[in-house]
């Protein structure tokens, strides 16, 4: 799994982001990665938050609603320099944790976030994680 996908990711149940990551392993890839477009309104590759800098890249509001952050305060803590560094590192195993259920963790194995339930899993394989 890649840093950049915390940009995206939601607890499934509660639609809590972005979630919290815990690395049990990871890989640096020594061949270079282009990275895709940059974002115009935050000059990085990331939307709204970037995983390897855990910095977000838009206050959120009380209400729900995003405010984007200047380019100059967004440079002063992420970099597309940071994000050729962070598409190049393969996180192997981990967990991924929502903030406002302890209880909703979801693991990720052989860089592959299995975002299900202990439930869902015991479920679809007939055993617990």
């Amino acid at each position: 799994m890649k840093y950049r996908l915390m940009d995206l990711l939601a607890c499934p149940l509660d639609k809590d982001w972005p979630l919290k990551l815990e690395i049990m392993a990871k890989e640096k890839e020594p061949e270079n990665i282009s990275i895709p477009n940059v974002n115009s309104k935050t000059e990085v590759v990331c939307n709204f938050y970037c995983g390897y800098k855990d910095f977000f890249l838009v206050e959120i509001q009380d209400d729900g609603t995003e405010i984007e952050k200047s380019v100059e305060t967004i440079s002063k803590n992420v970099v597309v320099a940071d994000c050729k560094e962070c598409f190049q590192i393969e996180i192997q195993k981990g967990r991924l944790l929502c903030s406002k259920d302890n209880n909703h963790i979801y693991e990720i194995k052989e860089s592959i976030p299995v975002m299900l339930t202990s439930e869902q899993i015991q479920e679809i394989y007939g055993k617990k994680k």
